[in-house]
């Protein structure tokens, strides 16, 4: 039953709004500590500062049509959004905007030292969370989703054109008044190998936990029908 028909399909779908929800919140969370440090935001978000300057959108708002931007550009290269990708950035722009509301309450770090450290945590949690989203099967974030369009167009490997998108959007984001700094640029360098680790990590979690998950069912279907057999064979005698 659980390895196949309409129960493992629904365990199915359940595990990857799991995942796609969990992931959402990783991203959100993790990019609104990289505002609230005083090391400056990633690359994206430095466009994303810069679209508020210029328009006095909430954070939300400019998050959803940078976002959303990206999901359309994507698709008119080719690579077509899933319903992940669509309803992500719902999640994203007001848990991000909450987090950070929180995060303003408290002093960011006045240690250099600190502050490094703490973005690069931050930088590992965007990678956990984009990688949950990829194994969710519901649609990559739309970063991962442009980057990987633009390759194909390009026929180059994503390793070589994501770091060329990061730097566009540094330019394109500092010209239009964004903030940038040290932390912009460690994540422009970090940000492809930790999405490369944290779908390692959530895939192995995630295919860990489907296999105990089989197994377990496998012991009590089995335990049942040993229990079954020796009411019959009771009744028989």
């Amino acid at each position: 039953m659980v390895r196949s028909g309409a129960p493992r399909r629904v365990l199915t779908f359940s595990s990857r709004v799991a995942l796609l929800v969990f992931g959402s919140f990783m991203i959100s969370a993790s990019v609104a500590v990289t505002l609230w440090n005083d090391l400056g935001p990633g690359p994206l978000d430095v466009f994303i500062g810069a679209v508020r300057v210029r328009t006095g959108l909430p954070l939300t708002i400019a998050v959803w049509a940078t976002v959303g931007s990206l999901i359309v550009a994507a698709w008119a290269l080719g690579r077509r959004p899933g319903l992940g990708t669509v309803a992500s950035p719902f999640m994203i722009g007001p848990m991000m905007q909450t987090t950070l509301a929180g995060l303003e309450q408290f002093g960011a770090p006045s240690s250099l030292v600190v502050s490094i450290g703490v973005h690069l945590v931050a930088i590992a949690g965007i990678g956990i969370g984009a990688g949950a989203l990829v194994v969710s099967g519901l649609g990559a974030g739309s970063g991962e989703l442009f980057a990987g369009a633009a390759s194909d167009r390009v026929r180059r490997p994503e390793s070589r054109v994501r770091p060329l998108i990061e730097s566009t959007w540094i330019v394109a984001g500092v010209l239009l008044g964004g903030p940038a700094g040290l932390g912009t640029v460690l994540v422009a360098v970090f940000i492809a190998p930790s999405v490369a680790r944290g779908h390692r990590l959530v895939d192995g979690v995630a295919a860990r936990s489907k296999h105990g998950l089989a197994v377990t069912h496998d012991a009590i279907i089995s335990r049942e029908m040993a229990a079954l057999a020796r009411e019959n064979e009771l009744i028989r005698r």
